[in-house]
Formats: structure tokens, sequence, C-alpha cells
């Protein structure tokens, strides 16, 4: 496990086309990127939220898709790349 405190969206990306599994905290709350059952999954651990993403094998479609996705309003990407909010912890798995 590697933990990193500030990346940007790209560099996140390209650990997600390696298949790695990734953990964050952002503004209080744990999220995390997994491989679960061969499906890639997008998680609020805090709050025990799930959202299916796509099969394992398909790297190019979870990143897109993460790419757009939101917390609280802010696309990810954004989060990343702008340094928006409290991002506490970043672990690469």
């Amino acid at each position: 496990m590697v933990t990193i405190l500030h990346i940007i969206f790209n560099d996140f990306a390209d650990y997600l086309r390696h298949g790695r599994e990734i953990e964050f905290r952002y503004e209080g709350k744990d999220y995390s990127i997994t491989n679960c059952h061969y499906e890639w999954q997008f998680c609020c651990d805090t709050d025990g939220t799930t959202i299916k993403l796509c099969a394992f094998h398909e790297f190019d479609v979870l990143v897109e898709k993460i790419r757009c996705l939101e917390i609280d309003g802010i696309r990810i990407e954004d989060i990343f790349d702008k340094s928006l909010g409290d991002l506490d912890v970043l672990d690469i798995l």
C-alpha cells in the first residue's frame, strides 16, 4: 500500500488502469474504488452507499465513470486536479 497526500487525476487514472484499488478520505468521509466479484464499485464507506461501475477488465470505462462521478456536487477529477476540499488520505492498494 502506498499513502499519498496529493495526486492529479491523470496519475490517479493510471493506477486504476493497472487494476489498483484506491481509498481516500474527502471532507471527513471515507471512499473507495474496489474490485468486488469481478466488477468495479465506488463506495462511500462512511454511509454504506455503493455504485456499481463496470466489469473488472473495462479499465477505460472505469476511468471515465470515475472522472464524471461527483461528491457533494464536485467531480472527482476536479477534487484531485484542483485540490478542492479536504483530501486527508489517499491509499493506493
